[in-house]
């Protein structure tokens, strides 16, 4: 399976026993390129500097694997988290 080129929303669902769930929340561009191996595979332009969403994902203890959707759902996510009542994090630009 190869990624489809165009806009994407990532998503993980957070949980730590002293603050509970938290969503966290990025996007970027699925680009049009080769497939890089067998499996799944594409590669993503992310809004945010990566250096700088590393660091901070690893900061904040988050795993490695994230939700991914087509199309920009930054604003519904956030609306969701309010409903919900559980913070958000957004990591773009």
């Amino acid at each position: 399976m190869v990624l489809k080129p165009g806009q994407v929303t990532f998503l993980r669902v957070h949980y730590t026993e002293l603050d509970g769930y938290e969503l966290a929340i990025s996007r970027g561009n699925v680009l049009d390129v080769e497939p890089q191996f067998n499996g799944a595979s594409g590669r993503v332009q992310m809004d945010a500097p990566v250096e700088q969403l590393v660091d901070q994902f690893v900061e904040e203890g988050y795993e490695s694997h994230f939700a991914l959707v087509y199309g920009d759902y930054v604003d519904d996510l956030k609306a969701l988290g309010r409903l919900l009542q559980i913070p958000v994090k957004v990591y773009t630009d």
